[in-house]
């Protein structure tokens, strides 16, 4: 009898029809448990042939092209008349059905408790391996029965092996931690699995990772497991392993894969993105890994080219011509210690990029991070920028026009000793670019503070003299500790410098980096100027003398109160009027000048009348001399404190004879009615009293409420 019940359910197998029905009363049985004579399935869109062999079989026609229901005990009575009765009798389909599915017919309840034994035994032979008190054995102990935690549970379901290799690397990164300092994820990813992308947050080691190490925050310090965390909390995560991540990389990560060396043979996949460094206009600035080099590179990527259409229409495709330019000048042109040096290139599609070494910062961040620098590394880095600007001017006639602290990269030498280097030639022009956009643009570049005026009104205009310019603009940032956008608040021994460098009209400034460079170089050979030494200053040749005195004021110090007469007072008073005037010319150094005078006068105690009255004087011939808008206002500011706050009566008389002309000076006359509404509120009814015999703005009449 079994072998001819065999025999029909090999009958069953060859038949499709067979097969069918036979299934669809599987997943019955799955349901329920059980086939009972009652259980219906439903064919439908069955063939001609199929229909013929029902037929054949259940003794009945289906010709209208309805769906066919079929019960179980249709199906048991139609095998009833086969020549297979008896080795049927007093079986029923559920018989048959472990027949022909071999045993494994099982229900639905049946196999998820199977698969909760075969799951718990997995988890378990994890647990075998591990030691109690290890992260690894309460990670294993949560994930067996944590049920927010699906696609593990999945991953067993449909991959087992694929979880059991997850598993495997969870505890691996159990085992490296805590980690002793800081690593990027790709390089962390590469010590763990030879991959520097097995463990990207978008793949299933990235995902198994994270997962795992909230797991550890979860049961370390309670707190709350994010199944699918955005970026900025992916960041956090990793940070708290000391696991650097940065989306920005890692979105580009898959967009470095080919690159030409210098031999002009093509190296694939081989820059690893790990940070976002630095930005500008059109290009961006990434730390990466380089595979051939087996080191970290800087590598300065060119934003996609849809970018600058959509942002600047035509003009965008001139973005790209810059960007090469500027690859092209640095390779193929420059070479020298203090310019930063092309290393890998990639320019014949996108993304456009090429690597360099990887600086310890820039300049800016440098000086932020060290506040307090021997003054003769400052000298050094600032000569260094010298050397690199001389050497462009000299030899290739190549204008930067984006000299800044942020373009300056820092790196250490072998040494010790600290080298800086010129970056970012992105607008830099040579005399092969005289028809080139950066030539004929209406658009002004640099930053603000270390742009010239010139440079402000168009890029066209732009050349070595502009240059010159923001190396002053530099020099003062590096010794001041402040930028000029701040206007010029503090003095250094190199005002001088930094004045004549910075001079608005042009033929005033250096004419070359050579002539900066000597007058720095002397200031450094030259003793400390001290202000109070102009008492015995010799006065005999007035263009000499004017370049003294500013050197003088460039020293110049807030004095203790009772030194003040002797060490600020009787100096200044010691400057010729003549040469005083020419002084008051320069900005730079009169400005700042005039905020720490003000701070000496306002300390003074033992100051006689005469010194009143002449240092009064003094102060009104820098205002009646000064070309600069703030430094009048500096200079007015202080002529108000000796007139109001010291009564000295000579200092009221200029001060009414001040205000009796500022008719057609709003900005002045408007800055300085801020000035007596913020610092005089005590000295309004004084001022009305000076002021009430003469005509003055209606701005500053507003503020004393004198109409």
């Amino acid at each position: 009898m079994e072998s001819s019940l065999e025999e029909l359910v090999q009958i069953f197998r060859n038949e499709k029809e067979f097969r069918d029905i036979l299934t669809l009363f599987k997943e019955k049985y799955r349901s329920r448990g059980k086939i009972v004579k009652g259980t219906k399935v439903v064919l439908s869109d069955l063939s001609l042939y199929h229909l013929q062999t029902l037929e054949e079989f259940f003794g009945e026609i289906y010709r209208d092209g309805k769906p066919i229901p079929i019960t179980a005990a249709k199906f048991e009575k139609a095998i009833m008349k086969t020549k297979y009765k008896d080795s049927f009798e007093g079986l029923d389909l559920n018989d048959l059905l472990q027949l022909y599915f071999l045993g494994n017919l099982t229900s639905k309840s049946e196999d998820k408790q199977n698969f909760e034994k075969k799951k718990e035994l997995f988890f378990q032979s994890f647990l075998n391996l591990t030691k109690k008190e290890d992260p690894f054995y309460r990670f294993v102990s949560f994930i067996s029965s944590y049920q927010n935690a699906p696609f593990i549970h999945l991953m067993y379901k449909n991959k087992p092996n694929s979880l059991r290799q997850l598993l495997n690397l969870a505890k691996e990164i159990y085992d490296n931690l805590p980690l002793g300092n800081d690593i990027f994820l790709p390089l962390f990813s590469h010590n763990l699995t030879d991959d520097f992308y097995a463990l990207s947050p978008n793949s299933d080691g990235g995902k198994m990772m994270l997962f795992a190490l909230q797991v550890l925050n979860h049961l370390d310090k309670g707190k709350d497991i994010i199944l699918k965390p955005d970026k900025e909390q992916i960041t956090h995560i990793l940070q708290g392993y000391r696991i650097l991540f940065c989306p920005q990389s890692n979105r580009l990560a898959r967009r470095l894969w080919t690159l030409e060396d210098k031999n002009g043979e093509v190296q694939k996949n081989h820059l690893i993105p790990l940070k976002k460094i630095g930005f500008g206009g059109f290009a961006e600035v990434y730390r990466v890994f380089d595979l051939i080099k087996k080191k970290e590179m800087a590598c300065k990527v060119l934003l996609e080219k849809s970018v600058f259409i959509q942002e600047y229409g035509k003009e965008g495709e001139d973005y790209l011509l810059r960007f090469k330019r500027e690859v092209r000048l640095l390779r193929e042109k420059i070479s020298h210690v203090n310019i930063i040096e092309v290393d890998k290139i990639k320019l014949d599609k996108e993304p456009f990029l090429f690597t360099m070494p990887l600086a310890e910062t820039s300049l800016e961040k440098w000086l932020e991070l060290n506040p307090v620098v021997p003054e003769e590394i400052k000298i050094r880095i600032f000569k260094d920028v010298l050397c690199g600007v001389s050497y462009l001017h000299n030899n290739f006639k190549i204008n930067h026009r984006d000299l800044a602290p942020h373009n300056i990269l820092i790196f250490s030498s072998s040494d010790g000793t600290i080298v800086a280097k010129i970056a970012d030639f992105g607008l830099a022009k040579d005399d092969q670019s005289l028809s080139s956009i950066t030539r004929h643009s209406n658009v002004a570049y640099g930053r603000d503070a270390f742009t010239a005026p010139e440079q402000k009104e168009s890029l066209k205009n732009a050349d070595f003299l502009s240059d010159i310019y923001s190396l002053g603009a530099i020099l003062y940032f590096m010794f001041s500790g402040e930028s000029r956008e701040r206007g010029f608040r503090s003095l250094t021994k190199y005002q001088p410098i930094v004045g004549k460098a910075m001079e608005e009209e042009r033929s005033k400034r250096y004419q070359t980096v050579q002539e900066l460079m000597d007058d720095f170089n002397k200031s450094l050979d030259q003793s400390e100027y001290l202000f109070d030494s102009l008492r015995t200053y010799e006065f005999h040749d007035f263009s000499f003398d004017v370049k003294q005195v500013l050197k003088y004021m460039s020293a110049v110090k807030i004095e203790e109160s009772q030194e003040a007469v002797g060490k600020f007072v009787r100096s200044f008073l010691s400057i010729p009027i003549d040469v005083l005037m020419e002084c008051a010319k320069h900005e730079t150094i009169m400005v700042p000048f005039i905020q720490i005078a003000k701070m000496n006068i306002i300390g003074l105690i033992d100051c006689d009348e005469g010194g009143w009255s002449q240092l009064s004087e003094h102060l009104n011939v820098i205002y009646i001399s000064s070309r600069s808008l703030v430094a009048q206002i500096a200079t007015l500011n202080l002529i108000l404190v000796v007139a109001l706050e010291k009564k000295v009566p000579s200092a009221q008389a200029i001060l009414v004879d001040v205000m009796s002309n500022l008719a057609g000076q709003d900005k002045l006359s408007q800055e300085i009615a801020h000035i007596i509404e913020k610092d005089f509120l005590n000295s309004h009814d004084l001022l009305i009293s000076l002021l009430k015999d003469i005509l003055y703005p209606s701005d500053i009449r507003f503020v004393l409420n004198d109409y």
